[in-house]
């Protein structure tokens, strides 16, 4: 096909296509591209198959990131043919921001998390002049510490500390957006969201240095003695001393490298 058509996310579940597309807020122009978009997905793929082509379109879905009244559950546009048929297509609208708290941890919507913030934009946008912005913006604070608090039990319930360490990060990241030049705010935010999680996780990173660095050692120290011709037992006995382990883990790990 020519020309190249650059969408949000594209993704594969057993045999069916599924193609998401992001928006902050409406588009007119939106039910058009979305339907641009799954005719270039559906005919790639009849493209590859065989003659008597089946022309099969993606799931697909808009989410939409910015509260909006506008939003309603679907897009559509007709699609006319010269025989007279007409078609309806139609494409679901997730708005992120009807999700609660709750609704977002209970079906496990991780990637609405940075965005559930984007429902205080207003009012933050309401506190120029407004001395006490914290207490202005208690509630908000507040959801923050919730959520972090139950990203870190989902955390250690799922041994995922580099998975949810990325996901608080990019919460801070889009909260400090919305934040602009609140720099108060943005010190509380980090405060909140920069704690177990961020601590677990650069606690993994560490453990992980330093395991690699003890291996590191070992091989050396092991290599060392082979090559002033010590004695290959003598080795373990020595590896066994200077790092604690046992005969036979001694003996594994000078075998794997004498």
């Amino acid at each position: 096909m020519a020309g190249k058509i650059i969408t949000d996310s594209i993704f594969r579940i057993g045999d069916m296509l599924y193609h998401i597309e992001c928006q902050s807020t409406p588009d007119g122009t939106m039910a058009m591209r979305m339907f641009e978009y799954d005719i270039a997905i559906a005919l790639e793929k009849a493209y590859k198959g065989k003659s008597p082509y089946c022309v099969k379109f993606p799931m697909s879905a808009v989410i939409y990131l910015r509260p909006d009244s506008s939003v309603k559950d679907f897009l559509s546009l007709q699609v006319y043919f010269p025989d007279g048929q007409a078609l309806t297509y139609k494409v679901p609208v997730i708005n992120v921001q009807e999700y609660s708290l709750d609704g977002i941890f209970d079906k496990q919507l991780w990637l609405f998390l940075p965005f559930y913030v984007m429902r205080y934009e207003k009012q933050l946008k309401q506190l120029k002049g407004i001395k006490n912005s914290r207490q202005a913006m208690k509630p908000m604070l507040n959801e923050l510490q919730e959520m972090n608090i139950r990203l870190a039990e989902c955390a250690e319930k799922n041994q995922k500390f580099d998975a949810y360490a990325d996901l608080v990060n990019l919460i801070i990241k889009i909260t400090n957006y919305l934040l602009n030049d609140k720099s108060t705010l943005k010190k509380e935010v980090r405060k909140i969201m920069g704690g177990k999680i961020l601590e677990l996780h650069s606690e993994k990173i560490s453990k992980k240095v330093r395991a690699e660095e003890r291996k590191s050692a070992i091989s050396t120290l092991i290599i060392t003695l082979k090559d002033l011709s010590i004695d290959q037992s003598k080795a373990v006995e020595q590896v066994m001393k200077k790092y604690s382990l046992t005969r036979s883990q001694a003996q594994a790990v000078v075998q794997a490298n004498w």
